[in-house]
This record gives C-alpha cells, structure tokens and sequence, in this order.
C-alpha cells in the first residue's frame, strides 16, 4: 500500500517569495509531496497543518516555533539566481546602490550573496520596510523580487530576481521530508541551469561592453579638438590623439596624470564662460607651449561620483575657421537655387530683362525688383546673386509678409540674451549677420512697418547692424536687393513707405511683367516645367491651348506652375491633355471670357444687320449672298455668277442691284471685293456674322 504524500508548509513575509519557493519545491519533489504556503502573519491566527515547515530565512524560526512546536523547521539558506546580475556589472565603479529587501537580515545575506559572486565594485547600503535614508545620493536600487519595496525617489531598479535555496538546504530538506536524496541532482541541475544562462548574458555583456570600448575609442580620437576625461579627484582616465600631440606625451602618460598636473602649465587670461558651483561647466583662454588655446570643462551629469569633459582648440584654429563657420553654419540653407538658364521665356521683353539684370548682377548696386505676386522675383533675386561678385557668400531671402510685425526686428537684427521675454538663451543671429559677405533678398518691402524702415535705411547708409538689446554695433557688408509687388510710389503719397528709403532701394530697378502680358511664355513655361519636373510629354488639345492662351493667369507663374502639378496628375491615362484636365477655375474662367467675346460677336452683328436694313435688296437677300459666298469659298466669284446663284437659291438681284449689294457690304466689312481676275470672298468678319447673325440660318436650305 503506497504511502500517503507529506504536506511541506512554506512561509515567508511576502506571497511572492511564497510563489517563487513553492515553484520550485514543486518542479523538483511536487509528485512526491503536497506543498503549500502561507505568510507568516497569519500563521498565529490560522495555523495550517504540515508535516515539515520551511520558512524563506532563519529570521522567522523564532514566531514560527512559538506555533509550531513539535514539527520540523527548515530554515534554507538563500543563493542569487544570476538574473539580470549583467545590468548590474554595468554600474558604474564605485557608485553607491541601495540594495532592498526585508527584512534588514534578509538584506544584509543579500548583500553578502552579492560580495560572494565577486560583484564588488559597488558600495552596497542596506534598506529595508520602515528604514530611514536620504535617497538624494543614489541613482540605482538592486532588489530580489522585491522591487515593490523600493523608494519613488530612486530613477533606476534593477531586480535581479527572488533568491533561491542553496544545495545544502535543498538536500536538508530532503531528509525531512524522508525523501530519496537522489531528488538532491535533479535540483542541481535546475540551479545549474541558472548560473548557466546568467553566464551567458554576462559572456554578452563583456563582449558588448568591449566593441562600445573600441568603439569609444574610435570616436574620441576622430575628435579635431585635444580630449580628456576625469573623475571628480582629477584623474584623468581617457584622453585622445589630439590631447597627446598637445601635451606631446604618449595617451598611457597622460592617463598616469592629475588634471592638475596637466593644467600646470596654462597661464590663465581670459574667461569666455564661468558658471557658479563647483561643477559647473566653465570655458577660459589660456597661454600654452606659445599659443592660445581655449579650454572647456564640461561636467557630465549623472547620478554616480562626478566627472568632468575637458576640451582644448587652439585659438589660431578657430579664427582661420571662423569666416567658413560664420557662411556656412549661419546661411542654413541660405544658397541659391536659381541661375539666368532657370528663367524660360520667348517673350522679347523678358530677354531684354534678363539681360538687364545679368548688367545689374555685375554691379555692388541695390536693386529694387517690382512685379505681381507669382511673377518671379525671388527667382531674379537668386539669379542676379549668382551672377554677382558676391556669388560665393551666403544668399538669405526674408519675406516681410511671412513674419509677425512684432518679430521682424529681432529677426533681421538678431538680438541678445535676455532682450525681451522668450529670448533664446545665448540669443540668435538677424538675417543681416547671416548674409554677411553675400546678398539679401527683402521681399515684399512694401509690408515692411515705418520703424524698421528707419532701421533699414541705417543698414544702407552706415552697413552696421545693432542687434536687439545690445549696445554693441555689428559692422556688415551686404547687398541688397528688394522685391515688391506693391505700388510704392502711391505708399510713399500715403506716408506709408520712407522716401529716402524708397530712393536708397531703387537704385537700379527692374519691373517684371505679368503672365497675361507674355502669353507666349504660358505654353512654354508648362511644357518645359512637366518635361523637367515629371518627364511629361503630352499634346495640348487646340480648345485646352486657346483657354491657357487667352485665361488672364491673376497668380502668374506660381499659378502656372500649379496647373502644371495638376495637369500631371489629372490628365493620366489621356493621350492628349483636353479642357476636362484644367482646373475648373481656369476652364470657367476661359468659359466666360469665350462666352463673353461671343455675345459682343452679336452685338456687332446686330448694329451690323441695322446698317443693312437700309440697304438695296432686303436683309434675308444680303444674308444669302453672304452664304452664297462662303459655299463657293475658294471659287472665282464674279457679279454674273453671283446672279446666277442667287437666281437658283429663290432670291433673284439684278446686275446692277448685285453690285450695289455687293458695295454695302464690302463697307460692312463682310466681304473682300478683288479686282476682276480675283473676283469677290466673304471676308472672316462675314463668317463670325454668319455664325452669329440672329436671322434665321439655313436660308440655302
């Protein structure tokens, strides 16, 4: 007869302990043995019956003999599993990390578990429920499994899992139960198993951890300016190439030194940046082996001991660097994106424009550019800019219209720290700056306030800036060229726009006309800009051409170019681009003007008919006639033949009426009357009347 299975009690102070433990108790003996569990709380109030007791440490023998008296107690000694140990190798050396558990016995035999793995390169402080620390001093807290148990105040806990039972306690445990120590392997295979795949993340740990060092390694010594790091003692600990060819000693000598003693030899002169406290970033010029060198400390801010980033440039380096740095860092993109090739036109007046402003582009002259919106300005701007003296500095484009009035200043002048609420600290470069050595583009002068015209005017006559909350004058050297689509001369009569200004910017002027007055440029324009942009060849219906020749196009250019995006899009699948691919917009437009023309068509035709009331043969007659003539256009029309047709057609005219008709309505213009050879034609005039007189038509029929 089988024996009955044993009940094994475990009791800890927390059920998650209880979890873990009755886990593996049951992974191991749980065919063999009925485990349950329970904290010890409530052991004194509702006692469970059990044949062993095993309690999560010694700290709790004393309460759970007072209940149990006569039954077994183990008391297991607890081993770190290995769980996350890797993020806690990669704690920095010498940090000081809270170590929680409870109660305090059970986090000091953590603490010791740590020691005992070889993981010393930590100061350990104990904490426990109801402990009192000051937790401003740790950035890291490590806890087995109780993690709950950690202060808010801590930024980072690493819980490196609940502790398991040691062999020795497991084998203990065995005998109590009267089990069969063979039990005793598969438990070490289990915890086996545990220092296993811990060894393996710390096998990747090192290895990670050694390519960030050679990768670290690779990045400092690719670094211009000499680098060194420090602890907070001064001892330096990295140092690149650049830092051994200024202290021209080998990378393994500097890292034996103090910071101090390396600073040793600068002769301080200048503070450029020096910030209150001890660790506060700082930057001074200093006298060094005959040069200046700039020296930057930088503290990097982390929970652990204090370190500090030390950088040395010499001064002669950064002056020749200077003038490159001011172009290139501060245009930010101001560069020109348009030459005199990107101005497409068949228009003759747009050629002889261009090659006024490519004269103009040769020149150090303002200019001031009027035309519509969408005509093209800023394209001229950016055209005469790369044609100019000045074409390797910078090109920065400014639109008034796109900035708030209360900006504008700030943002053409630049301003310093603390020049108004909301100041960028170290405060921001103006326009004017940037395009030092280069051209600015003033777009849309006309929207500038008069307070800012007064200050322009200053930038024209003195070239010097003064930035927003400074005292200090910034000389510049910039051209100017400006652009608007306004009527300045009638802003100047308003007291809206300086007059002095308006004579300062109009040195050379350029006024560029709108699309309506170059319709030969429409076509060309949007079939070169699809061909370039889109790869787009496609024919334009003869009823799409005429409504793109004969739209008025109030947006000009840009407007082009945005039927042309929608041309593209619209028109896929069709062979040839047709009305229905245009823009409503454009179609309607083109509608009414169409429709428009044909009803003045009609009134012409109208006072046209009146005119012929009076005439020698009736209005139906002279009407036929017309018809007459356009079916025998092509055809040697003389009087007889004439006769002879209106005879046939019902509506017989004497020869000598006919040639009375024939003279009305050469003087209306209907007709064209040649000489005998060439007969009489109906002119174009006397078709469009034709295709628009109100009297019924059809009278050949």
């Amino acid at each position: 007869m089988a024996q009955p299975r044993k009940t094994l009690l475990i009791v800890s102070i927390d059920r998650k302990v209880n979890v873990f433990l009755q886990t593996i108790i049951n992974n191991i003996i749980g065919s063999k043995v009925r485990v349950i569990s329970q904290v010890s709380d409530e052991c004194a109030s509702r006692p469970l019956q059990a044949d062993v007791i095993m309690s999560s440490g010694v700290f709790l023998v004393p309460h759970l003999r007072s209940v149990y008296r006569d039954t077994p107690i183990v008391a297991p000694r607890r081993l770190i599993t290995g769980y996350n140990l890797e993020k806690v190798l990669m704690l920095p050396r010498g940090g000081r990390v809270l170590v929680v558990n409870h109660p305090r016995a059970s986090t000091e035999e953590t603490i010791e578990s740590l020691k005992e793995l070889g993981i010393t390169h930590l100061e350990y402080v104990p904490y426990w429920k109801g402990c009192r620390r000051d937790f401003s001093a740790f950035g890291a807290a490590i806890s087995p499994g109780m993690s709950h148990l950690c202060p808010r105040e801590i930024p980072r806990v690493i819980d490196i899992g609940p502790r398991t039972i040691s062999l020795h306690s497991f084998l203990e445990l065995l005998i109590a139960l009267d089990l069969d120590l063979g039990y005793l392997e598969d438990f070490a295979t289990y915890y086996h198993n545990f220092l296993l795949e811990s060894s393996r993340k710390l096998a990747g740990v090192l290895e990670q951890s050694e390519i960030q060092r050679s990768i670290q390694e690779i990045i400092i010594n690719q670094f211009d300016a000499a680098l060194i790091a420090a602890r907070g003692s001064g001892k330096v600990d990295i140092a690149n190439r650049a830092a051994a060819r200024l202290f021209k000693k080998d990378i393994e000598h500097i890292l034996d030194e103090n910071v101090s003693g390396l600073l040793s030899g600068f002769r301080h002169t200048v503070n450029m940046k020096a910030e209150t406290g001890g660790s506060a970033r700082s930057s001074s010029i200093y006298d060094y082996d005959g040069k200046q060198v700039l020296v930057q400390r930088i503290p990097v801010e982390t929970e652990y001991p204090a370190r500090f980033i030390y950088t040395f440039r010499e001064i002669a380096r950064i002056q020749r660097l200077e003038k490159d740095v001011r172009i290139r860092l501060a245009q930010k993109g101001h560069v020109i994106k348009y030459r005199f090739d990107d101005l497409w036109t068949g228009s003759g007046v747009m050629k002889d424009l261009k090659e006024k402003a490519l004269n103009f582009a040769a020149t150090e002259k303002n200019i001031l550019i009027v035309g519509e919106s969408g005509t093209g300005k800023e394209l001229f701007a950016h055209a005469i800019h790369a044609s100019s003296p000045r074409r390797e500095g910078p090109f920065v484009a400014v639109n008034f219209a796109a900035i708030p009035e209360g900006l504008i200043e700030s943002e053409l002048f630049g301003y310093e720290t603390g020049a108004f609420t909301g100041a960028k600290k170290g405060g921001k470069t103006g326009f004017f700056e940037q395009a030092h050595g280069g051209t600015i583009f003033l777009d849309e002068i006309g929207d500038a306030p008069l307070n800012v015209q007064s200050r322009l005017l200053r930038v024209l006559q003195e070239k010097e800036i003064l930035k927003v909350g400074s005292s200090r004058i910034t000389p510049v050297d910039v051209r100017i060229v400006a652009g608007t689509n306004r009527d300045l001369l009638e802003a100047m009569r308003e007291k809206k726009f300086r007059n002095d200004l308006y004579y300062r910017l109009n040195t050379l002027p350029l006024e560029i006309p709108p699309l309506r007055e170059r319709r030969e440029d429409v076509q060309l324009i949007l079939e070169r800009y699809l061909m370039e942009r889109y790869g787009f060849r496609k024919d334009f219906s003869h009823a799409a051409a005429e409504c793109l020749r004969h739209y008025d196009w109030p947006g000009n250019v840009r407007e082009l170019i945005n039927l042309a995006e929608y041309v593209c899009i619209s028109s896929r699948g069709a062979d040839v681009v047709d009305l229905e691919h245009l823009p409503r917009s454009v179609s309607e437009a083109f509608s009414k003007r169409r429709d428009a023309a044909r009803e003045s068509q009609r009134d012409a035709c109208r006072r046209t008919l009146e005119s012929l009331h009076d005439g020698p043969v009736p209005l139906e007659s002279m009407v036929c006639l017309l018809e007459v003539l356009r079916e025998r256009k092509g055809r040697l029309n003389g009087r007889m033949s004439l006769v002879e047709d209106m005879r046939q057609h019902g509506r017989p005219i004497g020869e000598g009426r006919m040639k009375s008709c024939l003279r009305v309505l050469k003087s209306a213009g209907l007709i064209v009357v040649g000489s005998t050879k060439q007969g009489t034609a109906i002119s174009s005039r006397g078709e469009e009347f034709l295709d628009a007189h109100p009297l019924e038509s059809g009278l050949l029929g």
